[in-house]
């Protein structure tokens, strides 16, 4: 069995600059600590020590942790429209939106205040958000998940191409198909 190539594929990474203060992040966050922890004597006398010290370290640890993990998760929003379906992927993180459940699909600029930031994001109404932080375009994507009606906004750099790929894979609806001729 093969499955047909998907018809639309794209990587919306994050503006380098946010990659950069990230990495700038790290490396400061990693600096402060290592310098802490090298003169963590004074005299004979250490500085911290105990709790303090394991309190110090599971801090260090964890801050490098979380900005490692934001840079492989959140720095590129992955996009896939296939004869299944769309495939909207961060990192380890992703969602697919089958044909039968998309109702519609338009074009719109992103609006941060409405979902509260970027990335993942939920908000009212059944709006979601799969968004990258420096690109103001994409595609809301209207779903009947289980019986409730959701819109999916995410977030592209060529939303006209990313639309018109989806609307094509829309099934028609029955106002749509052109009426049998009378007999």
């Amino acid at each position: 069995m093969t499955t047909a190539p998907p018809t639309y594929t794209e990587s919306v990474r994050v503006p380098g600059w946010i990659i950069g203060l990230l990495g700038l992040v790290l490396g400061v966050t990693a600096g402060v600590m290592t310098g802490v922890a090298i003169r963590n004597m004074v005299g004979d006398e250490p500085i911290i020590e105990g709790a303090g010290a394991a309190i110090f370290y599971v801090t260090f640890a964890f801050a490098v942790l979380l900005d490692v993990f934001i840079l492989f998760n959140f720095t590129n929003l992955a996009l896939k429209v296939s004869s299944q379906g769309f495939e909207i992927r961060y990192g380890l993180f992703s969602k697919f939106l089958r044909w039968d459940q998309m109702k519609s699909v338009n074009e719109e600029d992103y609006r941060w205040t409405t979902y509260g930031g970027w990335g993942i994001r939920i908000s009212t109404r059944g709006r979601r958000a799969w968004s990258q932080l420096g690109v103001k375009s994409g595609v809301v994507v209207r779903v009947d998940e289980k019986g409730e009606v959701r819109s999916y906004f995410v977030s592209s750099r060529r939303p006209d191409e990313l639309e018109a790929a989806l609307k094509a894979g829309l099934p028609s609806s029955p106002a749509e198909t052109p009426a049998e001729p009378a007999s």
